[in-house]
């Protein structure tokens, strides 16, 4: 399976177990308040929110993934959504573990 679906797939597990905080607002104050783990910004965000998100992101030290778009997001948590924060620490580490594997395979 590619790692691209892999991390969709993980996604979808994240949120049917509730790991998820998805919406611009709601995210936003969840990083502020160090509940997220990882940062998911939608690639064809408008320029304003990736900005917001990268410095945000910097700011708190949490990684922030724009390698999807917003309806392959949205279809992977069931909702419309360009912004996603994942708040569980093992999921964020599995996630974020598919990129070393695919580096791996090209060794």
């Amino acid at each position: 399976m590619k790692n691209d679906l892999k991390k969709l797939n993980m996604l979808g597990l994240a949120m049917r177990a509730r790991e998820i905080i998805s919406g611009d607002e709601l995210v936003e104050k969840a990083v502020k308040n160090n509940r997220v783990r990882l940062v998911l910004c939608a690639s064809d965000a408008s320029e304003k929110t990736l900005e917001r998100y990268r410095s945000l992101s910097e700011r708190k030290d949490i990684p922030l993934n724009t390698e999807f778009t917003k309806y392959e997001l949205s279809q992977a948590i069931g909702k419309n959504r360009s912004i996603i924060g994942l708040t569980n620490q093992g999921m964020t580490k599995k996630f974020l573990s598919y990129d070393v594997e695919s580096e791996e395979s090209y060794d």
